[in-house]
């Protein structure tokens, strides 16, 4: 590597440091990444080396770059700093200058890949937290909105059992993103998502008044209601298959037995649209949610409707 490009690579790390700095962000060390980085102490020794080996065991231990890694759950991140490290130490048992320089660069290249990979890592957690904020607002939101409908329909006993049970997700949830699983905290978040939007749906279902005022072609009522059975199908999927797990296979049929006739309901629903016989249509549909909200409720989630 000739020394101009040695130089760009190295301003550029430089940079990419600095601009971490600059954002305060500190990580603590991966303890598991510790305890492999055990094998591979730096030298005591390096007099009579190139002056990049001070430069360089400054990247691999305290730069933030070093930081970012070492703070890291990455393990294709944690393969290449090691990977870096063990370079940087045959580097400095190596007494052929030639190949020492070869040695330090490929340290370079490796720790380059090992920060790039740890930072893609923590913005895309970043990314999936701010994502997670948002759809906590949502479901918060629906909330508001489902206690406001529980008066208007004095429904309130009902609707606490379900808002007591959406709470316990949401803390659940929370206490996941403080542990960094973020995967499943949203997962869990969605099912509290589904479970309030489900309960709005249910209450305002049969309201006339509403339907009066919401659509005002049969179509979007159909629409309506397509999008409420799809919701009471993802709530099925999300929740009462996970608590079948350890259900006996006759409680499990039961179950499936109310799934099915819900989809087959639904299958001549979608027929009547077909012929633009909306009404029939919205009919069968009302029919098919009610079973699921059956299947729903025998799997030990409560939900209002």
């Amino acid at each position: 590597m000739n020394k101009l490009v040695y130089f760009v690579m190295v301003l550029n790390l430089v940079v990419c440091f600095t601009a971490l700095a600059k954002q305060g962000e500190t990580e603590p060390f991966n303890t598991t990444l510790q305890v492999k980085l055990e094998q591979y102490p730096f030298p005591e020794d390096i007099s009579g080396k190139p002056s990049r080996f001070t430069f360089l065991r400054k990247l691999l231990e305290v730069s933030s770059g070093a930081k970012k890694v070492l703070g890291s759950d990455n393990i294709e991140s944690h393969n290449a700093y090691i990977a870096a490290r063990k370079t940087y130490l045959l580097a400095a048992q190596e007494p052929d200058n030639d190949k020492v320089n070869s040695l330090l660069d490929k340290t370079v290249k490796l720790m380059y890949e090992a920060i790039r990979k740890a930072s893609s890592k923590q913005l895309l957690d970043r990314k999936k937290e701010r994502d997670y904020k948002r759809k906590l607002l949502s479901v918060k939101a629906l909330l508001e909105a489902l206690e406001r409908i529980a008066v208007e329909k004095k429904n309130i006993e009902d609707t606490n059992k379900l808002k007591t049970n959406i709470l316990e997700i949401i803390t659940v949830a929370d206490d996941l993103i403080k542990k960094h699983n973020v995967d499943k905290a949203r997962e869990l978040l969605d099912e509290a998502y589904l479970l309030t939007k489900t309960g709005i749906e249910n209450m305002r279902s049969g309201d006339v008044l509403v339907r009066e005022l919401t659509f005002e072609f049969i179509e979007e009522e159909y629409a309506y209601e397509l999008d409420r059975n799809d919701t009471h199908q993802m709530l099925v999927k999300l929740l009462i298959e996970k608590k079948l797990a350890s259900k006996t296979d006759s409680y499990k049929k039961k179950i499936n037995d109310r799934v099915k006739k819900a989809k087959t309901i639904r299958k001549q629903a979608e027929n009547f649209a077909s012929n633009e016989d909306y009404s029939k249509a919205i009919s069968e549909l009302e029919k098919s949610t009610k079973e699921l909200v059956r299947a729903i409720r025998m799997g030990g989630v409560f939900i209002p409707g």
